[in-house]
């Protein structure tokens, strides 16, 4: 099924490419990206730190209604990187000293991948599922719509239409979103996987055990959004727990572990709106994480 592993392993391989002295977190647009900077000047000095930590002004063609629309339009549209920043960059910038989680900001470092690898992105992310035993996970080239058999359909249901509706979108309930372009997500929910591979994505920590010590823990400097406590690619969800949301129409998932106790907690639904059906699980196993979602 579709899954949030994309957004967290974007964010890990940029934390890579700076333990490997490739990168830095004060690096900039322009000093990684220089096209981009000179076509949008005023994110030119935007840092990897800010993008990778949701502190910079660039808001989120995800969750502002704008690209979905698209899709509802067109669902088998195929959205460049360049279709889904041109989106973000449409909206007024945000004040970096409050910021907000922004799918905008992946799609960016995942161009910065492609610059300092010199390899397609999804070919960076798959390779790293791949090098942790997580051999049913890929991100898959924006083309290419359908994950590979067997896998889940994906649903807009009642809880889905009602969350999307703020966004000024109608998504009949019951409309099966399969075919749906995943391309639109990318780094922010395009990426595919199953239970078991999450759970292994989970207990490397969400990619954190396979960094240096020293930029590893770069991932625990949690300052506040709008959306929670927010580090490296990291929410903190209290009681020592750490991890990651994410959602593509249709699917939703979730992945944390505890930096006390090594516990983990992985959830997949393939219903819009309907992550919180994980609940009576989750607390039934770990009463601690009673603060995550709402519980």
């Amino acid at each position: 099924t579709k899954s949030s592993a994309a957004s967290d392993v974007y964010k890990r391989q940029i934390l890579q490419q700076v333990a490997e002295g490739n990168l830095s977190l004060d690096s900039t647009i322009k000093d990684v990206l220089p096209d981009l900077a000179e076509q949008y000047p005023e994110i030119a000095e935007v840092t990897v730190e800010q993008l990778a930590g949701m502190r910079s002004p660039i808001q989120d063609y995800a969750n502002t209604g704008v690209t979905v629309a698209q899709v509802i339009e067109d669902p088998q549209r195929v959205f460049s990187e360049a279709d889904l920043i041109a989106a973000g960059m449409s909206l007024p910038l945000m004040d970096p000293e409050v910021g907000g989680y922004s799918t905008t900001n992946i799609i960016i470092l995942g161009l910065m991948l492609e610059e300092l690898t010199g390899q397609p992105v999804e070919q960076v992310l798959t390779d790293l599922a791949s090098g942790l035993g997580m051999e049913n996970t890929a991100l898959q080239p924006p083309e290419e719509t359908l994950m590979p058999e067997p896998a889940s359909n994906g649903y807009v249901e009642a809880p889905g239409r009602m969350s999307l509706e703020p966004l000024g979108l109608d998504i009949p309930a019951g409309t099966d979103v399969t075919d749906w372009t995943p391309s639109w997500g990318q780094a922010g929910g395009g990426m595919y996987s199953n239970i078991a591979d999450l759970g292994t994505w989970a207990g490397s920590g969400l990619g954190t055990s396979l960094l240096p010590a020293d930029v590893a823990a770069e991932r625990f400097d949690f300052q506040a959004i709008p959306e929670g406590q927010y580090g490296l690619g990291l929410f903190d969800f209290g009681e020592g727990w750490v991890g990651h949301t994410g959602q593509l129409i249709g699917w939703e998932s979730m992945v944390v572990y505890n930096t006390e106790t090594g516990a983990a907690f992985v959830a997949l639904v393939n219903e819009t709106g309907s992550l919180i059906s994980a609940e009576a699980v989750a607390l039934q196993l770990f009463p601690d994480l009673a603060g995550l979602l709402g519980f």
